[in-house]
């Protein structure tokens, strides 16, 4: 529950109107950052810790937390630590499957030109020996070993790049899930299980 949700009459009354400091200047709101008010609105004198003769003029606009309210809203700050962190690292793990997946790609294409040189040059010597009858049968053997071996390592890096793409829409696919989940029921599951209420910064890639 905000702070302003819980005001009391006073402390609206106290919004509502320009508050006058003891200097006869109108008081601005501030929130404090400081333990254990953290988030409490007050007003306070505009020289006040600036001018040493100024009034000094304090007062509490919200009312003071309570412990269990300070215990929800630390859990509330933690989970979000979590939820941020696991983001990073959701995100460098797509980074890497990313950066895996474009190195495959380019040793498969390097692969690729270099089949298709070894076929030029095969085909370039059939041409040339096609009219021979000393066609050397051994050399041409060779050739073909070679670029069996050649294309039995591109099949490797073909399944090793479809077990990465496989890998990256699994993972995508996962994180979709929670997000929808997240919207339709409102509440979010951590990978303890623990269950809270879903808002935008929960997921990965909130919409």
């Amino acid at each position: 529950m905000s702070a302003s949700s819980s005001s009391t009459p006073n402390s609206r009354s106290k919004l509502e109107c320009n508050v006058l400091c003891g200097c006869g200047v109108r008081a601005p709101l501030r929130t404090t950052i400081a333990e254990p008010n953290v988030g409490r609105r007050f007003l306070g004198c505009v020289n006040y810790k600036k001018d040493d003769e100024a009034c000094k003029f304090f007062d509490w606009v919200d009312p003071p937390t309570c412990e269990r309210g300070k215990d929800f809203r630390n859990w509330m700050v933690k989970k979000n630590d979590d939820l941020q962190k696991e983001n990073v690292d959701l995100r460098a793990k797509i980074a890497e499957l990313k950066e895996r997946e474009e190195w495959f790609l380019m040793k498969m294409n390097c692969m690729n030109r270099n089949l298709k040189e070894m076929e030029d040059g095969f085909a370039l010597k059939m041409e040339q020996y096609k009219n021979k009858e000393d066609w050397n049968e051994l050399e041409m053997e060779d050739l073909r070993v070679k670029m069996e071996e050649v294309e039995a390592n591109n099949v490797q890096l073909r399944v090793k790049v479809e077990e990465m793409e496989a890998n990256n829409v699994s993972l995508r696919k996962r994180l979709k899930e929670e997000v929808e989940y997240g919207k339709k029921t409102g509440e979010c599951v951590d990978c303890n299980g623990v269950t809270f209420s879903w808002h935008r910064d929960c997921c990965l890639f909130g919409g």
